[in-house]
C-alpha cells in the first residue's frame, strides 16, 4: 500500500473502535481509475463474527434510487420512451393516479421538489395485504398521500416520489424494476452481486452480508434482507431501496458515469443523457436523482475538497458514495453504522466528512 493512502486503512480501522460501524469498505480512485481500497471490521458485533472483505455485501439502502431507479429512467429517456418533463398523468394508471398527481413530471420527482413527503409508515398496511398484492402497493400507498407543498417550489428528500417512479419504470419498459436494472445494466456489467433480494438470486449461498438491523420489524433477519420496512414488506424490490451490492460494484458504476460523462461510449447509457441527469436544473439544489455537496461546505457529507459539480448519495444504512464532475476525484464508502443502533446519525455524520477529506489528500486535492 503506498504510503499516501496509509492514513485511510487507519480511519477505517478507527471508525471499527470508535463504534461507528462493524463493517465497512472504501474505494478511492480517480477519473474512473481504482487507486485504493480497504477493508476493516467483521460482519457483525458478534465476536465469531467473520471478517469483512471487499467482497462483503452491503444493503445499500438509498442508494437504489441513483443506482437502480434513476439509471433505468436513464435509459427509457435515452430510448426516447419518456422525457424529464413527462408528467405522471400520461403514465400511470389514473385508476389509482389521484388527479393532483397528474402533472407531477419526472424531473421534480427526481430532485425531490414533487411535494411530497419524506416518509410514511407504509409496512404495516402493506403486510396487511395478501402477499401477491404488496409488491405494487407502496406506489399506490405513495399516490394516494397529499402533498405538502405545491409542485417545483420546495425541495424536500422524499422516499414517496421514488415509489412513484418505479412505477413509472416498470409501467414503461413493461418489467419489473429489478429484472430491468438486472438485463439492461447490471449483467452487461458484469455485476453479478448487485441487485435485488440478494439471498433469492444463484450462488448466494457463497455470499457474505454486512448486518443491519431487524429495525422496526420485530423478527425480521438482519442481514440479506432489506433493512428499510417499506421495501421489506413489499417484497424487497422498490423505487428507493432494497439494491444490495459490493463496494466495487458501486465504484464500477460511478466510474461508468464519470467516463460517459466525459465523453466516452463505456456502457448503455450516451453522453448526452448522463449529463443532463447529472446537471442540476434551474431552481433546483439536486441533480436528477442525485444528490450535491450544497450548503456549508465545513458540514458537507462529501468534506469540503469535493467542488460543486460532485454528484453523489447517501445511505441509511452508513452507506455513500461521490463522484467528481470537475476533478475525477471518487469515493466509495460502505458501512452497516445501523447496526449499532439506528438512531445516532451523529458518529456517521462527522466520519463521513473526515474520511472523504482524507481520501481528498490522498489523492492531491486539497486547499491551499
Amino acid at each position: 500500500m503506498s504510503n499516501r493512502y496509509a492514513h485511510l486503512q487507519q480511519l477505517l480501522e478507527a471508525g471499527v473502535s470508535q463504534q461507528v460501524y462493524t463493517a465497512a469498505v472504501a474505494l478511492v480512485g480517480l477519473q474512473g481509475e481504482l487507486l485504493w481500497q480497504g477493508a476493516a471490521g467483521r460482519l457483525s458485533k458478534d465476536r465469531d463474527a467473520a471478517a469483512v472483505t471487499p467482497d462483503t455485501v452491503f444493503d445499500l439502502a438509498s442508494l437504489t434510487k441513483p443506482l437502480a431507479t434513476t439509471l433505468a429512467l436513464m435509459i427509457l429517456v435515452d430510448q426516447g420512451m419518456i422525457s424529464l418533463d413527462t408528467p405522471l398523468g400520461k403514465i400511470l394508471p389514473h385508476d389509482w393516479l389521484p388527479p393532483d398527481k397528474h402533472r407531477l413530471t419526472l424531473g421534480s420527482l427526481l430532485t425531490h421538489r414533487s411535494g411530497l413527503p419524506a416518509w410514511r409508515p407504509f409496512y404495516s398496511g402493506v403486510l396487511a395485504a395478501p402477499a401477491s398484492a404488496r409488491p405494487a402497493l407502496l406506489e399506490r400507498l405513495a399516490a394516494a398521500t397529499p402533498l405538502e407543498h405545491a409542485p417545483d417550489t420546495v425541495t424536500q428528500y422524499s422516499d414517496l416520489g421514488f415509489m412513484l417512479l418505479k412505477a413509472v419504470v416498470e409501467q414503461v419498459s413493461g418489467q419489473e424494476l429489478d429484472q430491468f436494472c438486472r438485463c439492461k445494466i447490471y449483467r452487461p456489467f458484469d455485476l453479478l452481486t448487485l441487485g435485488f433480494n440478494p439471498r433469492r438470486q444463484p450462488g448466494s449461498t457463497a455470499l457474505r452480508f454486512a448486518a443491519a438491523e431487524p429495525g422496526l420489524i420485530p423478527g425480521r433477519p438482519d442481514a440479506g434482507e432489506v433493512h428499510d420496512e417499506n421495501a421489506w414488506a413489499a417484497g424487497g424490490v422498490a423505487g428507493h431501496a432494497g439494491l444490495f451490492g459490493t463496494g466495487q460494484e458501486v465504484f464500477d458504476l460511478a466510474a461508468c458515469l464519470y467516463q460517459t460523462y466525459s465523453g466516452e461510449e463505456v456502457g448503455p447509457l450516451t453522453p448526452a443523457v448522463v449529463k443532463r441527469f447529472l446537471t442540476v436544473p434551474t431552481g433546483a439544489d439536486r441533480a436528477y436523482g442525485f444528490d450535491t455537496p450544497s450548503g456549508d461546505p465545513a458540514r458537507r457529507a462529501a468534506g469540503r475538497y469535493f467542488s460543486a459539480n460532485s454528484v453523489g448519495h447517501l445511505g441509511f444504512t452508513g452507506t455513500s458514495f461521490w463522484l467528481d464532475l470537475e476533478t475525477g476525484q471518487m469515493v466509495v464508502l460502505l458501512t452497516n453504522r445501523v447496526h449499532l443502533g439506528r438512531d445516532d446519525k451523529t458518529k456517521i455524520q462527522a466520519f463521513r466528512p473526515r474520511f472523504h477529506e482524507a481520501a481528498s489528500r490522498a489523492l492531491g486535492f486539497h486547499q491551499s
